[in-house]
C-alpha cells in the first residue's frame, strides 16, 4: 500500500513542477517572439533605407531624389506588425557631386505586450550612397 501512495505523490509532484516551469517558460517564449519581431523590423528598416538611398542616387536633382525615395516607401509591403513607414525628408541630403543620404522610420507594434513593456517601437535607419544619376558636363 505504501508503494501505491508513493507513486501517487510522485505524479502529483511532477504535475506541480510542470505548472511551475510553465510560469517561467511561457513568458520567456513570448519575450523571444517579441525580440524576433524587433530584429526583423530593424532589418527591414535597414533594407528600406538602403533602397531609398539607391533610388535617390539615380536621380538628377534634390526634388527627383525625394520623389524616388518616396516611391520606394510607398511600394513597401504592408504588414500587421508594421504600423507606419515614413521617409524623414528633413534628413534627405542630396549632394550632386558626391553622395545622397536618406533616413527612414519604421514603427513596429509588438505582438505580445508584457507588463512593463511598450507597445510600439520606432526604428530609424540612415543610408548613404554615391550619386550615379548626374551625367558629366560635355566639354
Amino acid at each position: 500500500m505504501s508503494n501505491r501512495r508513493n507513486t501517487r505523490n510522485q505524479k502529483g509532484q511532477c504535475f506541480v513542477e510542470v505548472i511551475c516551469g510553465m510560469f517561467i517558460l511561457i513568458p520567456m517564449a513570448l519575450c523571444a517572439l517579441d525580440l524576433g519581431v524587433l530584429v526583423l523590423g530593424n532589418s527591414a528598416n535597414d533594407s528600406l533605407a538602403k533602397n531609398c538611398a539607391r533610388a535617390a542616387a539615380n536621380a538628377q536633382s534634390q526634388e527627383t531624389a525625394k520623389a524616388a525615395a518616396v516611391k520606394v516607401i510607398t511600394a513597401f509591403p504592408s504588414s500587421p506588425l508594421i504600423e507606419k513607414v515614413e521617409l524623414d525628408t528633413s534628413k534627405l541630403n542630396y549632394d550632386e557631386k558626391e553622395t545622397v543620404t536618406t533616413e527612414t522610420i519604421i514603427t513596429v507594434r509588438l505582438p505580445v505586450t508584457l507588463p512593463g513593456t511598450v507597445e510600439r517601437i520606432a526604428f530609424r535607419a540612415r543610408a548613404t550612397e554615391p550619386v550615379v544619376g548626374v551625367s558629366a558636363n560635355p566639354m
